[in-house]
């Protein structure tokens, strides 16, 4: 019966796939992988060039992932900015990411703009302007990115035990680079290493989604063929030594709680023994029913930990992370977790649990692949690694054919202490001081413009709103005791998604409450009165799923998913978790000092202190709902129970469930298993509107010893939802700062190099309220440079609310709407997700269309006169990291 359920879930793929990936070679050399997955009217393209830190020396440590950023800067037939305005033409996704081994790149572009996402890629793989003023402007956006890493005492950690680990091996270098490097880049270094390595021969292109494989191939030769390949250097596999352990570091770094990584000597990605290591770090650190959350970290040994199998082209490490919880030493966590690796290697899984890890692999891995990008990335990964775009699906076959005594046998030959390496980081305290509150006033400041909309061809004739909506052939039923079923029957995939919403979230709560929800919801979780944590979550993981809680603003919102032959256990464990939970006090205080455990570490970032400072200052004096150490301490086992009596009801609860069922069977499911579902007395607290600041603007500097970084946001009241400002003014707000290619993006972070992070947004339904929503653009940047990256920002938001926007900038945005509208809803879980809250808020169904024919119905004129009614100048500023309170950098 097993096996037989991991043929299913393997079914779950391959249903929608017409076929096998198929792999060409052209004659340049280039590999090409296409395969057709038409459920989504969507196409991933992605492309890697076998180039990374392994292809680097000392000398230009950083070089492969300065040339990914590079790659986005222009072609002499798409200059500046045009990359980022054709995606956002498409409302598509773009990014690039650097590995040790590989630098990949990838578009997410609706299946009517293949053409042009394969001409983007064709003309940069060979035609990037690399000029120096470019690499220069983006040395400071990079900078600012390391920048950002030094501040991070997980990364210090993992760099520090990587050079001890590696040695010698290329490995050993920080795919950043350092600050030296960095700044020493010049033209002639990244032209070498760019046309070095961006060769056809040197490439996979993988296409997935909604195509015939024919046409597309064709378009691959038409675009790609003529493209000439040099000679690749040849980098053979880096035979090392085996690791000599057991070797103990330990290093100090500004943090709130102490950390250790532990290294076993492992091996390639392409190892007879990667299926076995693959399997031990499921069971040890990946999922709710991992050996680490059983025996660390719900009985309080440990805020969190997990584990992570090799995946490079040559030997990388088993590797072991891990955080004590307070009051636990450093030492008696790393004997815990080191006893329980050599039992491994002596002693084989217990059989039950073996199944229950496997199918659990089986089904996490199988569902990571729903989406044409999720797919294309993953047999990218295959291709590149093996030569064999299915080989990581063979690799859970070879998982599926494992005994408990062939793990075993595989942990015994590296689980040992002399193929190990402790890292250990020692917090030093001092990493937080108090809040400071300043009015020092804000200075405009002179950016200049760089926009050119030329050969974009935008009209309005081309802007066509779908024809359904996102709930078209959605069915809605009430249960007798207010439960609402939404249902929407598609047959794709042989899979169902269950959202469901019930009206609990922190702002129905006191301030002082702060955290409830969270805490109410980590408790319900815990199981029932006949199913302990373990069992409860293992029957979901029995057959590939799993489940979650996660509060809102004024409603908590709930996912379990899975093959719709599951279905009856899905319901099953729904209903347990909002009926029957057990609500143990034993657990609660576990649950309780883990979550101010991880709220403290959560605070070792800045964006954390800002992002909860923010509202400190831009509501009234108790308007925010920040949870934080205190209020959560303050919260005791009574109060959780009243909250879930309260707040845990079918009246205002919605249920959705989309995929591979009936509306007939899920009414039916919904009404077995929920229908008895009863209501409490006690009245449902109504969600406490935001009552904003009367202030004409404040600011709060939080200052953070031992960083280098400084994250900041800027803030002021917007329009609620239902608004007739708020369609205008959400869509200035992405023109703003909605990606690289927005004023922010290319003003702040391309042209002057001030952040490596900007972005600028408006609550949406679910986290705003009645009586308005928040506007807030954040950035990070190196602490001297705070005051010149807020002065820019606030006169980005001064000159859109004095100078509007331009034609075929608005016209632009409305083209990535309706591109976007297409991604959008590309699996189960957003269409599900879309459902549940427009109807858990009272908002139109169809909203997705209506939004779209507010949208594009816009002029100029009406996004300038909007942005001019909330600009005001009146701005709201929370800063944290490196600076003192004058914002100035610290000593």
């Amino acid at each position: 019966m097993k096996n037989a359920f991991c043929l299913i879930l393997l079914a779950c793929l391959i249903q929608v796939l017409s076929a096998d990936p198929v792999v060409y070679t052209l004659d340049n050399g280039l590999t090409v992988v296409l395969e057709e997955m038409h459920y989504s009217p969507t196409v991933a393209v992605v492309t890697r060039y076998n180039v990374g830190a392994r292809n680097e020396t000392d000398e230009i440590s950083g070089i492969s992932h300065f040339v990914e950023h590079m790659m986005f800067n222009g072609t002499p037939d798409m200059p500046g900015s045009r990359f980022w305005q054709i995606a956002k033409k498409n409302g598509g996704q773009a990014n690039g990411f650097t590995g040790r081994d590989f630098t990949t790149y990838f578009l997410y572009f609706p299946a009517t703009a293949l053409e042009e996402a394969l001409l983007v890629e064709s003309d940069r793989m060979r035609n990037c302007l690399m000029d120096s003023a470019g690499i220069a402007q983006e040395i400071g956006v990079v900078m600012d990115e390391w920048r950002l890493s030094q501040d991070s005492p997980d990364w210090a950690l993992s760099s520090a035990a990587r050079i001890i680990f590696y040695g010698e091996h290329p490995y050993s270098r920080p795919i950043l680079g350092t600050s030296e490097t960095i700044a020493a880049y010049d033209r002639q270094i990244v032209t070498d290493h760019y046309n070095t390595w961006y060769q056809p021969a040197n490439a996979i292109l993988t296409v997935v989604g909604d195509f015939n494989s024919d046409d597309v191939l064709a378009l691959v030769e038409q675009h790609f063929g003529g493209i000439p390949s040099c000679d690749i250097p040849s980098i053979a596999p880096y035979d090392r030594e085996t690791f000599d352990g057991p070797v103990r570091m330990e290093m100090d770094f500004p943090a709130e709680t102490d950390r250790v990584v532990i290294y076993f000597d492992g091996c390639r990605a392409n190892d007879p023994d990667l299926p076995a290591l693959g399997l031990l770090a499921y069971y040890l650190g990946r999922g709710g029913i991992s050996w680490f959350e059983r025996n660390l970290v719900t009985p309080g040994i440990a805020t969190a930990a997990w584990a992570s199998s090799p995946r490079l082209m040559d030997t990388s490490p088993f590797s072991v992370s891990a955080v004590p919880a307070e009051g636990v030493s450093i030492d008696s966590l790393i004997a815990i977790i080191e006893t329980e690796m050599y039992n491994l290697a002596a002693t084989p899984i217990d059989a039950g649990e073996f199944d229950t890890v496997r199918n659990f692999i089986q089904g996490r891995e199988v569902m990571n692949e729903n989406t044409p990008l999720d797919r294309a990335l993953a047999i990218t990964f295959s291709q590149s690694m093996q030569g064999d775009p299915l080989a990581h699906q063979k690799l859970l076959e070879e998982i599926m054919l494992l005994t408990p005594e062939e793990v075993r046998a595989v942990a015994a030959k590296y689980f040992t202490p002399d193929r190990m390496l402790i890292a250990v980081l020692n917090a030093q305290e001092g990493a937080a001081t108090a809040r400071h509150t300043s009015t020092d006033g804000i200075s405009d400041i002179e950016v200049p413009e760089i926009t050119d909309w030329e050969g974009l061809n935008l009209n309005y004739e081309s802007l066509i709103v779908p024809e359904y909506s996102i709930s078209h052939g959605t069915q809605r039923f009430e249960l007798d005791n207010g439960l609402i079923l939404l249902v929407k029957e598609d047959n794709s995939f042989p899979v169902i998604e269950m959202m469901i919403t019930i009206p609990m979230g922190d702002r129905r709560a006191e301030q002082d409450l702060s955290g409830i929800s969270s805490l109410t919801t980590e408790l319900m979780l815990h199981g029932t009165e006949e199913l302990d944590q373990t069992a409860f979550h293992a029957r979901l993981a029995e057959k590939g799923s799993t489940t979650w809680l996660m509060p809102y603003n004024s409603f908590t919102l709930g996912n379990v998913y899975g093959h719709s032959d599951y279905a009856d256990l899905f319901f099953t464990s729904l209903s347990d978790l909002l009926i029957r939970p057990a609500m143990r006090i034993e657990d609660f205080q576990k649950v309780k000092d883990r979550m101010i455990a991880i709220n403290v570490m959560q605070n070792e970032r800045p964006f954390t202190r800002v992002i909860n400072n923010i509202d400190v200052i831009l509501f009234e004096e108790g308007g925010s709902r920040s949870a934080d150490s205190t209020t959560l301490a303050s919260i005791d086992f009574a109060d959780v129970e009243s909250w879930l009596e309260t707040c845990v009801r079918p009246e205002g609860a919605v249920l959705a469930v989309v995929g591979d069922i009936t509306p007939e069977r899920a009414l039916e499911l919904t009404e077995q298993y929920l229908g008895g579902w009863e209501n409490q007395s006690s009245v449902l607290p109504a969600a406490e509107d935001y009552i904003f600041s009367s202030l004409p603007g404040d600011t709060i500097v939080e200052t953070i010893e031992g960083r280098v970084q400084a994250a900041a946001i800027i803030a002021c009241p917007a329009p609620e939802v239902l608004s007739p400002d708020y369609i205008p003014f959400s869509t200035m707000s992405q023109i703003l700062g909605g990606g690289i290619s927005s004023r922010m993006g290319l003003n702040i972070r391309e042209t002057q190099g001030l952040a490596y992070a900007v972005v600028c947004w408006v609550d949406g339904p679910a986290s705003g309220t009645p009586t308005g929503t928040r506007f807030r653009t954040y950035f990070s940047t190196g602490a001297p440079m705070v005051e010149r990256a807020l002065e820019a920002a606030i006169h980005e938001c001064d000159r859109i609310a004095e100078g509007g926007v331009g034609e075929s900038e608005l016209l632009l945005q409305q083209y990535r709407s309706i591109g976007r509208n297409a991604l959008a809803f590309d699996d189960y879980d957003s269409v599900a997700r879309y459902l549940v809250v427009h109807e858990t808020l009272g908002l139109p169904l169809d909203q997705d269309i209506t939004d779209l024919e507010a949208i594009l119905a816009l002029r100029p004129d009406v996004i300038g006169e909007v942005a001019a009614k909330y600009f005001t100048g009146k701005w709201f500023v929370s800063i944290a990291g490196g600076v003192d309170d004058r914002m100035q950098p610290l000593e």
